[in-house]
């Protein structure tokens, strides 16, 4: 934790993962022995020590030696000039540990041909030490290759058993609860959800089962989020009779304050005031231009329709708009909304599925309207400060409200059946930019090769 950072209340079990995690951070160094006649050294630990037998691992670029690195303060011209040690003198020192090591009576060099999941590049030295070799000795007869090397590298990832068997990777999990015990309420939010990985959709609603904030967790991005949507509410509702006057100042100041009673420090709110003065700009604009219409704007309002007897479909809107007749729904964001692909395909239905509870009266009679316009209402006080990102689709915003009520309809349908499995990431395409909840339980490592760009 940085200086002055404070944790605040937290019961038994957060203090116990927060002390872990800090522990975890630091390293001890016990002196134990994996055997005893082995020692695992570092290199400096290993200029003292001699063995017959040495093993020299990690000769790979970047491992053994470590780059020269860069420096952001000082230049090669400045340290020269200052009387410093150039970057590569850690390198020599290296190489000179390398060299002493390597003069033991039995040595085993070895490098990998990949690491982090990606080719590896043999160091300098070992290619150095190839090339001399083979200079010095041109007709020696090449080492005989080990070919039970091959075997003994696939009985590292074969279970236990004997013989050895092939490695049988976890299947999706794909759980069947009782139709008595899946969800029949849900908002507009989760639907997205349970479009995406089902599975969450039964560890939340069939489990019961929800994240709890971590001890250690960042909170600087959900707090800029949670500050702009009130901060925005707040300037809306003002706005009907304040209007314009002192509009800048307001929003900006409505936005330090709920970022200050979040707990926000004070170096980061000094970073937050320049961001917040350039979206008070944007912000007053759009309120101007959406207000130059004379419409019936609705804040957080919340709505709630049937779309199959015994299923309750609810949403609460962050801002709602009727003119001539003609209905808006936004949504405000802080981060990259859905892409226009997305909702069209129904994977983020979620402007759609609001629309469509307005147009059934879910909102009340002065917001039941055919739709017009799905809008999210991105802002980031960045370049640009705002900006408003229609998802209307090429047929419509009437048009994706009806297939996604169809879709949803289909889906409840599907899932009344007891034999229909709640299986984790069946979005494949879309699941590598979003991380659920519940992954460690699903196993998704286990048994998931999107990392490797496989569906």
């Amino acid at each position: 934790m940085t200086e002055g950072a404070e944790a605040g209340t937290l019961n038994a079990s957060a203090f116990a993962e927060l002390l872990g995690r800090l522990m975890g951070a630091e390293v001890v160094r016990t002196g134990g022995d994996a055997h005893p006649r082995l020692r695992i050294l570092g290199a400096i630990e290993a200029r003292l020590v001699r063995a017959d037998r040495v093993i020299l691992a990690g000769l790979e670029e970047g491992v053994w030696p470590r780059g020269g690195g860069t420096d952001p303060f000082l230049s090669r011209p400045m340290r020269k000039t200052l009387g410093l040690p150039p970057p590569e003198r850690r390198i020599g020192l290296s190489a000179h540990d390398f060299a002493q090591i390597a003069c033991a009576p039995e040595v085993y060099l070895l490098h990998t041909e990949r690491r982090d999941n990606q080719p590896s590049v043999k160091s300098r030295w070992l290619w150095r030490l190839e090339t001399l070799v083979r200079g010095a000795f041109p007709d020696a007869p090449r080492l005989p290759q080990r070919a039970d090397l091959h075997g003994l590298a696939r009985r590292l990832d074969a279970p236990d058993a004997d013989p050895p068997q092939t490695l049988k990777p976890a299947a999706r999990p794909a759980p069947t609860p009782p139709v008595a015990a899946r969800p029949t309420k849900m908002s507009v939010t989760r639907v997205e959800e349970w479009v995406r990985d089902p599975y969450a959709t039964y560890a939340r609603f069939v489990l019961n089962l929800h994240q709890m904030e971590r001890p250690d967790e960042r909170v600087d991005a959900r707090l800029r989020g949670t500050a702009i949507h009130n901060a925005l509410e707040v300037f809306a509702r003002e706005w009907e009779t304040l209007g314009e006057t002192g509009a800048q100042d307001r929003f900006l100041n409505r936005y330090l304050a709920e970022l200050e009673a979040a707990g926000m420090t004070p170096a980061a709110l000094a970073r937050e005031k320049a961001l917040g003065a350039r979206m008070a700009d944007w912000v007053t604009g759009f309120e101007r231009d959406r207000r130059a219409k004379g419409p019936h704007v609705a804040l957080e309002a919340y709505g709630q329709w049937s779309p199959i007897e015994g299923f309750l479909l609810t949403a609460r809107a962050d801002r709602m708009e009727v003119a001539e007749g003609r209905l808006s729904v936004m949504d405000y964001k802080t981060g990259a909304p859905p892409t226009k692909k997305q909702v069209e395909s129904g994977f983020s239905s979620q402007l759609s599925l609001t629309a469509a509870i307005a147009r059934e009266g879910g909102f009340g009679a002065v917001l039941k309207a055919e739709p017009d316009d799905l809008l999210y209402v991105r802002l980031t006080g960045r370049d640009p400060a705002g900006e408003i990102m229609d998802r209307n689709g090429d047929a419509g915003a009437a048009a994706l409200a009806d297939e996604a009520v169809e879709g949803l309809r289909k889906r409840i349908r599907q899932y009344a059946s007891p034999s229909q499995p709640y299986r984790s990431r069946i979005a494949p395409q879309f699941a590598q930019a979003r991380v659920s909840d519940y992954d460690h339980l699903a196993r998704v490592a286990e048994w998931s090769t999107a990392a490797e760009g496989d569906e």
